[in-house]
């Protein structure tokens, strides 16, 4: 007969989710990923952390050139809804980029995302800034990102680092080529009413931030290059409806003009911004920036993510370039 010690053994073996798979860096793609497996509600979130839902972002732009939005704040929430209403209507006639069969999506990609480690009796972040090209066919695809110098927000974190023998935040294997699913049509209403309350039933779990999960939802949907124009107006018409989304206004990403929306997370202290082309609806960036409370502990303001897309274009081959 086993002992209790063997059944629990042999019970935590079948657990598709294991101790060791939630120590160490708790903000990076993989630890976000893994966590929304675990609490979604109906499905895996299509975060923008996903390495595979960056992979098949509409274009990015250099976060050297940056987007500047941080900070930036108001409550014209009936101004918000006017833009995004617009660029909805643009969404509508714009031409859906599909790739055919031997054909690919190529995406070139920058952006910055804060990782944190936590162990050891310590704890500390940086910026991280990756570089991604990715091919995103109907059999398949790859992704190659790479990852750059860690750039520390705080001295607290720097010294913290320091103190820990300064690990790298990052190996050789986050360079390394990675193997994509085929792409699919996303699955999701045309119909703006029937999305909005979709999204809502998937959001009901989420209590006081489930405005804010909405939000970050249309985000998720409208960096998916698979969605067909229609689905994209829906995706700015429920924008459009949900309480509180804010229009920052005109901004500059990568020397181009783009228009800026904003929702705020008052449960995790995180303000997400979109800024998107009114004159063709791509979506030119988004931004994660801190609000007061925060639990970093940063000035309200304070970038800790930052993704602007800059190419995409059908090319021919996998590893082609345009």
């Amino acid at each position: 007969m086993r002992s209790a010690a063997d059944l629990d053994a042999l019970v935590a073996d079948l657990s598709k989710v294991h101790d060791s798979n939630l120590s160490g860096r708790v903000r990076t793609p993989e630890a976000r990923q893994l966590f929304e497996t675990i609490t979604a509600p109906t499905r895996v979130r299509r975060r923008r952390r996903s390495a595979y839902t960056i992979a098949v972002a509409a274009a990015l732009v250099a976060v050297a050139a940056g987007i500047v939005v941080g900070g930036l704040h108001t409550t014209a929430t009936a101004s918000a809804a006017t833009a995004l209403k617009k660029v909805a209507s643009v969404a509508r006639t714009q031409q859906p980029l599909v790739a055919a069969r031997g054909q690919f999506v190529y995406t070139k990609s920058d952006w910055l995302s804060l990782d944190t480690y936590v162990g050891a009796g310590t704890s500390y972040s940086a910026l991280i800034p990756w570089s991604r090209e990715s091919w995103v066919g109907p059999t398949g695809g790859r992704m190659h990102q790479v990852p750059g110098q860690p750039q520390f927000i705080s001295d607290r974190d720097r010294n913290a680092w320091i103190a820990a023998g300064r690990p790298t935040f990052t190996g050789p294997a986050a360079s390394a080529p990675e193997a994509l699913p085929p792409a699919r049509p996303l699955d999701l209403p045309t119909d703006p009413g029937a999305l909005f309350e979709r999204l809502k039933r998937e959001t009901a779990s989420y209590g006081d931030r489930q405005d804010a999960e909405m939000f970050v939802l249309v985000g998720d949907s409208l960096r998916e290059t698979n969605a067909s124009p229609a689905q994209r107006a829906a995706l700015y018409a429920v924008a459009a409806r949900i309480p509180g989304i804010d229009l920052v206004g005109d901004v500059t990403s990568a020397g181009r003009r783009g228009i800026a929306v904003a929702k705020d997370d008052d449960v995790n202290h995180v303000r997400s911004t979109l800024v998107f082309d009114p004159q063709t609806s791509v979506l030119l960036g988004e931004e994660e920036s801190t609000l007061a409370g925060n639990s970093f502990g940063y000035p309200v303001g304070t970038r800790i993510e930052t993704a602007t897309y800059l190419q995409t274009a059908i090319v021919d081959s996998l590893g082609a370039h345009p």
